[in-house]
């Protein structure tokens, strides 16, 4: 009677589906086989003042550089022959899993960022309203090395925050847009915006600013 309670919960616990079990990765960050909450999925929002209005992913192979905008994919989730809120053109391919799952690792970071804004950050917004250049809108970018080269001749982009600005402006289009810039290796390491390059940025874009005729 034993051994068959045994034999039951043994084919109980192998039915399992890995999103029962909820088990980590590697490109997410996590440990191989570790149990983890499950992530929240990404979408725009607004917090704090602030808003993410979309996501892009930029899928490096062998040695040449990225085409943009034809390779360049659109979408927190991009799929092959869609057109993302906002995009005129249809996605060229599906966006790889583990660039997903480092994307929604810098999402959570992003959330958790703008949850209580750096006071540089607020400053910058506040002159930003004056200049008349520099808004309160994100975009979470992407790089994906997962089938580049190594080495990658051109260089891998390194995950960062900084501020991208239209060199024409295209009213309505805002003046520019933060960018939440995370990388995922070639050997599967995804890196987001560290604070050591975070508090940098700030620190330099805030002096700039502070320092522009009024």
């Amino acid at each position: 009677m034993r051994l068959a309670l045994v034999a039951v919960f043994l084919v109980a616990c192998s039915s399992k589906t890995p999103s029962d079990q909820q088990v980590g990765s590697r490109a997410s960050g996590g440990t191989p086989n570790a149990i983890t909450e499950p992530a929240q999925p990404m979408t725009t929002f607004t917090m704090s003042g602030f808003s993410l209005a979309g996501a892009e992913y930029w899928p490096y192979t062998g040695t040449a550089e990225i085409k943009y905008p034809e390779e360049v994919l659109w979408g927190f989730y991009p799929a092959k022959g869609v057109v993302a809120p906002g995009e005129a053109d249809p996605n060229a391919a599906d966006a790889r899993p583990e660039a997903i799952a480092c994307a929604t690792r810098a999402y959570s970071a992003l959330r958790a960022f703008l949850d209580k804004p750096d006071p540089r950050l607020l400053k910058i917004i506040e002159l930003g309203k004056i200049s008349g250049d520099v808004v309160p809108r994100f975009y979470l970018w992407t790089n994906d090395y997962g089938l580049a080269a190594t080495p990658y001749p051109p260089g891998v982009r390194p995950a960062r925050l900084w501020y991208w600005k239209r060199k024409t402006p295209e009213p309505p289009k805002p003046p520019g847009y933060w960018k939440w810039e995370s990388t995922l290796t070639q050997s599967g390491e995804c890196q987001i915006p560290h604070p050591e390059q975070i508090d940098g940025f700030l620190t330099e874009m805030l002096a700039s600013m502070e320092t522009k005729p009024k």
